[in-house]
This record gives structure tokens, C-alpha cells and sequence, in this order.
């Protein structure tokens, strides 16, 4: 298939995992535990769900690496499908109604090379989508980050949830130093809200995002206008590999980008990826 003819089987296939999981959600004992995904965390029996969907509607089309079930598919195939079932299942488990399933498609050994991008709002039901080159889109319109370039106005999502002390210390200055600052428990969803311009920026220093959390969400953001970067300022390029973890710094453009990276102590100048 070509990249636009995987965005529209993506919207589809995700739309049948908002009709799965939905139901599940309205459930007594939605958080109920059934095991561990490949990637060690707690799996619920939404993430499983998901995730059987998931595995269904792209089985036979493309490898696969799911958070959940780890690599899935023939190795031979030159498609790989980046997945990432339910993401937000704490708040899935805890009623609080932020949540997403992410799918990016591929061709080769790392995020440079995602060409497109899906993630849904299981709640609300927006589909947020991109292919390479071809800009960003909500719901089939497209959309762009936002222009505010002073961080004193920016609303900033800042994940610190077991970040740990440390975490804390060296984001003291950007939560202070911001209008306001907000996080909803999603990362994907979240890169997404930045891509539209509902918040200006995301930071994640907790060294816990996996490939399977950002690799649609990245495209997205990027093709909206977005700027992303690990803490350093060097590019994100991330391998297809459940065990590799990673820090990163959104923003809606280069101007914010620089004044977070200088609040964090990552600098103010981007750097490429070495060579």
C-alpha cells in the first residue's frame, strides 16, 4: 500500500479499537490486570483487547512491535507497524477519560524512517494523522502548532510522574518560568494536543518513552511545525527497540524550543544525531 492508502486503513482499523475498548470502559473492573507486555509493564485486559484488534487488521500486512505482545509477524516483510494499543491505561483503569491508540508505519530500523502516523482519541473518537511530507491533520483537516514564541505564555505539558527527585529539581525552572503547566497522561495524545496548537510544549525527562509512545505522535507534531528534541538538543531518532529509553523536548516552534532547552539546562542550540 502507499503511505495515504495506510492512512486510511489506519483510521479505520483504530476506529474498530475505539469500538472494542469503549464498552470495556463503562465495565466495573476496567483496570483488571491479565499479565506483563513485552515492554515489562502491567498489561489490562483493555491494553489486551487493543491490542487483539490491533493484530488483526494489520496481521499479514506488516510485521509488527506492540508494547504489549513485543514483536509479532514475519520478519521477513519490509512494513513494520509501531503500535502502541492503549495508550494511558492508568487513566483508562482509573475512569479518567484520556487515552489513545497509536500506530505508526515504517520502513526501515528507527523513527527516521516512520512514514506514517495515526493516533485516535478513544474518547472523543479524533484521529490524528500524517504522512510524510504531507503535513498534519485532525479528523482530515489540516492543523499546525501554535505561534507562541515567549515560554511566560506557553501552557506546557511536564510528565513527572517517577521522575524521581532529580527529574523534579531540573524542571523546576521551566514550571515556574511558564504560564501554566499541565499533563493529561498520555504522552501520544499529548503530542497531539501540541500539533494543533491546544498547548505550546511537551517535556518528558523521566527516561521511560519507549519507541512504541512516540513514534506516531512524532511524525504528527513534526509534519504540524513542531520542533523535537532529546533534552541536549539532539535530534530524535529513535531504533525500533522496546528496551531503548529516551528524554525529549517538544515545542510548537523554534523560538519556544530554545527558551525550554535553556530552562532545562539542555542549551540553546539544536545539535544533529551523531554520526
Amino acid at each position: 500500500m502507499t503511505p495515504r492508502e495506510w492512512e486510511r486503513y489506519l483510521v479505520k482499523a483504530t476506529e474498530k479499537v475505539r469500538e472494542k475498548v469503549s464498552p470495556i470502559a463503562r465495565r466495573e473492573g476496567r483496570g483488571k490486570k491479565v499479565g506483563v507486555g513485552a515492554a515489562g509493564d502491567i498489561t489490562i485486559y483493555a491494553d489486551r483487547a487493543a491490542e487483539d484488534e490491533l493484530l488483526r487488521s494489520l496481521g499479514g500486512r506488516a510485521r509488527i512491535l506492540s508494547e504489549e505482545a513485543g514483536s509479532v509477524g514475519d520478519g521477513e516483510s519490509e512494513v513494520l507497524a509501531i503500535v502502541d494499543p492503549l495508550d494511558g491505561s492508568s487513566n483508562f483503569a482509573r475512569g479518567i477519560p484520556f487515552y489513545c491508540t497509536s500506530v505508526a508505519i515504517a520502513r526501515g530500523t528507527s523513527t527516521d524512517d516512520v512514514t506514517v502516523g495515526v493516533v485516535r482519541d478513544l474518547v472523543s473518537g479524533d484521529v490524528y494523522s500524517s504522512v510524510r511530507g504531507g503535513g498534519a491533520r485532525k479528523n482530515g483537516k489540516r492543523i499546525h502548532t501554535s505561534r507562541t514564541g515567549d515560554v511566560s505564555k506557553a501552557v506546557v505539558g511536564v510528565d513527572f510522574g517517577g521522575g524521581g527527585e532529580e527529574t523534579a529539581r531540573r524542571l523546576a525552572p521551566l514550571v515556574g518560568g511558564v504560564r501554566r503547566q499541565v499533563h493529561f497522561g498520555a504522552d501520544a495524545l499529548e503530542l497531539c494536543f501540541m500539533a494543533e496548537g491546544r498547548t505550546d510544549a511537551l517535556v518528558d525527562l523521566r527516561g521511560r518513552i519507549r519507541v512504541t509512545d512516540l513514534a506516531a505522535a512524532l511524525l504528527i507534531a513534526q509534519e504540524a511545525g513542531g520542533v523535537v528534541t532529546q533534552e541536549d538538543g539532539r535530534e530524535v531518532d529513535l531504533a525500533f527497540d522496546l528496551g531503548r529509553r529516551l528524554n525529549f523536548v517538544a515545542s510548537a516552534n523554534e523560538g519556544l524550543h530554545r527558551q525550554i532547552l535553556q530552562l532545562i539546562g539542555g542549551g540553546a542550540e539544536r545539535r544533529s544525531k551523531p554520526s
